[in-house]
């Protein structure tokens, strides 16, 4: 270990004698595995949030923590001042501790419906919080600061340019028909695979992590990420695996008529601002050519999903009650 992470780590009281471990985890920030003895730690230095936005972060976690929520959340360790955030050149630093379980096998039909229960429970229990204590508000919507689209058609090869621009354009129509419409709260927003941990042995979810960019939006974008991000609305048998997520969290009790109408174009509004953010940070030199052409493949994926297919995510929703 570095000395200025050792020295960092020692304000928490951390021995002397721990090892730290960076992750592959996390793009906006740096995250590292942190050991001494049989104790587990980890700390996460934020590249992109404020100090304010982590302390709103951890009001949020202590909330959830007195929530009855059945699994955990992380759980920021104080320093001796009693706060939870240490400042350092590189970004606020925060420390957990270590949360049992692995990662789901989202393959997996039960693992799916796991997934969906999970994500219900985490939206009853941020219905609770008040807009203060999350670390944004997303009010005006993913498409609110769009980069220079032009800008990034001119730097893409033509049949990229192409999918990228017809997706921003559908997305700006789909997000004016419905904004203002859908009920709001604060949401999660960034439910994968890898921020949920399931106990190895039983598959039951025994903790959600990655609270940054928790904040106040609509409520049906929780069920809306958990379906894209989960890979359950891609793949042939899509429908049955789409049923599964819904299934477990009985979503189609849950929302409205309206919010199960909006779920299609919100998986591809989803779609959109998440190619545009990556493109908008390669631009900038923060993510590689690479990552930007990835995102443009799900988005072509979305856009021809969409157009086939995707008006019946709404009927397999509202079924699963």
């Amino acid at each position: 270990m570095d000395e200025p992470a050792r020295k960092l780590l020692n304000r928490w009281g951390i021995p002397a004698d721990a090892t730290a471990t960076p992750t592959d985890h996390g793009t906006n920030n740096r995250t590292f595995r942190v050991t001494s003895a049989d104790h587990c730690w980890y700390l996460r230095i934020s590249k992109t949030s404020s100090t304010a936005q982590v302390e709103a972060e951890h009001r949020l976690l202590a909330r959830l923590s007195q929530s009855g929520l059945p699994f955990a959340v992380p759980k920021p360790l104080a320093l001796p001042d009693g706060s939870t955030v240490a400042e350092t050149p590189d970004g606020p630093a925060s420390l957990c501790t270590r949360i049992a379980g692995v990662r789901p096998d989202l393959g997996k039909e039960a693992a799916l419906e796991q997934f969906g229960w999970a994500a219900a429970r985490l939206s009853d229990a941020l219905a609770a919080v008040p807009r203060p204590d999350t670390p944004y508000d997303w009010g005006g919507g993913p498409l609110e600061d769009l980069p220079d689209l032009s800008a990034l058609v001119r730097e893409l090869a033509d049949d990229e340019g192409r999918v990228l621009r017809t997706g921003a354009e559908r997305a700006v129509a789909a997000w004016e028909r419905m904004a203002g419409r859908l009920p709001t709260q604060v949401v999660h927003a960034d439910l994968a695979a890898s921020n949920v941990l399931v106990d190895p042995g039983t598959g039951a979810v025994t903790g959600v992590l990655d609270f940054e960019l928790t904040g106040h939006w609509i409520r049906v974008i929780e069920v809306t990420v958990a379906l894209a991000l989960s890979g359950a609305v891609t793949g042939p048998d899509w429908p049955r695996r789409a049923a599964a997520l819904a299934r477990g969290g009985s979503w189609g009790g849950r929302l409205t008529p309206i919010e199960l109408a909006a779920l299609p174009d919100l998986l591809l509004l989803r779609a959109v601002a998440s190619t545009l953010w990556r493109a908008d940070r390669w631009r900038r030199g923060l993510s590689s050519r690479v990552e930007v052409t990835d995102r443009l493949r799900v988005l072509a994926e979305a856009l021809r999903w969409r157009d086939a297919e995707g008006d019946r995510l709404s009927d397999i929703v509202a079924a699963a009650i």
